[in-house]
């Protein structure tokens, strides 16, 4: 009996590790279409298929953004997704000039949107990376070229939830 369960624990490491060790989720097949998308949207391949934020001209150490889940509407979760967008470098500066001015280090800046979707006391989880449970977060949204405070609702390890109530540029500040 214990050579079988040691020889089935062995082949199921063996199986397991083979498949839990893939790079990526795209098929190989659909690899030139998301390339050529992933292009069109200014993003990485791993960008566009995360629906997320890494990289962006003239910022280094920029943590990771992303929709962390569904989007939450009149007090319901829906299977609605935030967009995630990457903001030009002039978004970048005035982010970075507002986060000085608050005392804070810009931690993001993206555009947000959802389109489709009736924003109707939505609040969308963001998931960044470096961001504690208890941490100062402070959140604004630009609004015919001025900062405005958003509604932080809650800071867990590595996710803000914000309230979101219409698409824009949006800056996050620790």
């Amino acid at each position: 009996m214990k050579k079988f369960l040691a020889l089935s624990f062995a082949l199921a490491l063996t199986f397991s590790t083979t498949v839990c060790a893939a790079e990526t989720v795209v098929p190989e097949k659909e690899y030139s279409r998301f390339d050529t998308l992933s292009n069109v949207a200014e993003k990485s391949l791993p960008e566009y298929t995360s629906n997320a934020v890494s990289e962006m001209d003239g910022v280094r150490d920029l943590p990771a953004i992303a929709s962390a889940s569904n989007l939450v509407t009149e007090g319901k979760e829906t299977n609605a997704t935030c967009v995630v967008d990457k903001a030009d470098v002039t978004a970048v500066r005035y982010a970075q000039h507002k986060a000085a001015e608050v005392g804070g280090t810009m931690l993001a800046v993206s555009q947000l949107s959802a389109p489709g979707v009736n924003l109707v006391d939505a609040q969308v989880a963001l998931t960044i990376e470096g961001v504690a449970a208890g941490d100062a977060v402070s959140v604004f949204k630009c609004v015919k070229g001025e900062w405005v405070a958003v509604d932080v609702v809650a800071v867990a390890e590595n996710t803000v939830t914000i309230k979101f109530d219409s698409q824009g540029l949006y800056t996050v500040i620790k």
